[in-house]
């Protein structure tokens, strides 16, 4: 009885009532389908059988009828509980970002509280086409992460761990890549632009599509890298190119390892 004043409406008993109003209605409606077929049985059985067929055509009506309204609460069950978890989740991680960010800043280097700490944040799925244009991300660790479609122009990644990170669509125009650590990444129409990857590891990273012109890669490690990128006016001076496989990819006006440009 206490739910009758919960004016907050933090608890439900709309299921509760709905199942004792489908069972005053289906007794009800066998009782009147009862009474029906009684009655007019000696007069016309076609009459009587009609009661009958009445009864579950009303007994599938109302089925119906409660279900969507069961359907529509528990979907508003749901929905309240994500909520729930979605702003615990935020709080969290808000809490997390600014703690590791603030502490690290100051000091060089993690210590293992901190690093687990921030590996926590920095190793959740980022939202799609995530706005983090001129992020300070530098000596992250972002393995794994989920940064499709995500503008990261300007940001600083210097030396960030993003292994196996799935970037397909990012733009990271302009952006600082230096010593950055891009091993199996899948850069697929990616933007990169002016990118700053000077030493940085594209160790077996899917490059199909992606622009890298005027990018500076010098002394980047492309081993096993493939796909057909735009390297127009690149400097990929000393860039370790070893079963690097970009046939058919643009050229023109970049800095080749050996310090020649190509026509």
């Amino acid at each position: 009885m206490n739910y009758l004043f919960d004016f907050k409406f933090e608890h439900f008993i709309t299921k509760t009532v709905i199942k004792v109003l489908y069972a005053v209605f289906v007794a009800t409606s066998a009782l009147i389908c009862a009474v029906g077929f009684y009655s007019n049985f000696r007069d016309s059985i076609w009459l009587s059988l009609a009661f009958i067929f009445g009864f579950y055509i009303v007994l599938l009506l109302l089925r119906v009828f409660f279900e969507d309204r069961v359907v529509k609460f528990e979907m508003a069950k749901d929905l309240k509980e994500i909520r729930k978890k979605l702003s615990a989740v935020r709080e969290t991680s808000a809490v997390e970002e600014f703690s590791a960010v603030e502490e690290t800043s100051a000091i060089e280097g993690f210590s293992a509280v901190e690093e687990t700490s921030a590996s926590k944040f920095l190793k959740l799925d980022i939202e799609p086409n995530a706005n983090l244009k001129g992020a300070n991300l530098a000596d992250r660790n972002l393995r794994d992460a989920k940064l499709s479609g995500a503008n990261l122009s300007q940001a600083d990644l210097s030396r960030a761990d993003l292994s196996r990170a799935y970037m397909f669509g990012a733009n990271l125009e302009a952006a600082n890549l230096e010593g950055a650590n891009l091993g199996g990444v899948n850069l697929g129409r990616a933007n990169l632009q002016g990118a700053f990857l000077k030493g940085a590891s594209l160790v077996n990273t899917v490059l199909e599509g992606t622009n890298l012109k005027s990018a500076n890669l010098e002394g980047a490690n492309l081993t096993g890298a493939s796909g057909v990128a735009n390297l127009e006016f690149a400097n990929l001076k000393g860039a370790k190119l070893d079963t690097t496989s970009l046939q058919g990819s643009k050229l023109k006006g970049a800095t080749m390892p050996d310090g020649t440009i190509h026509e």
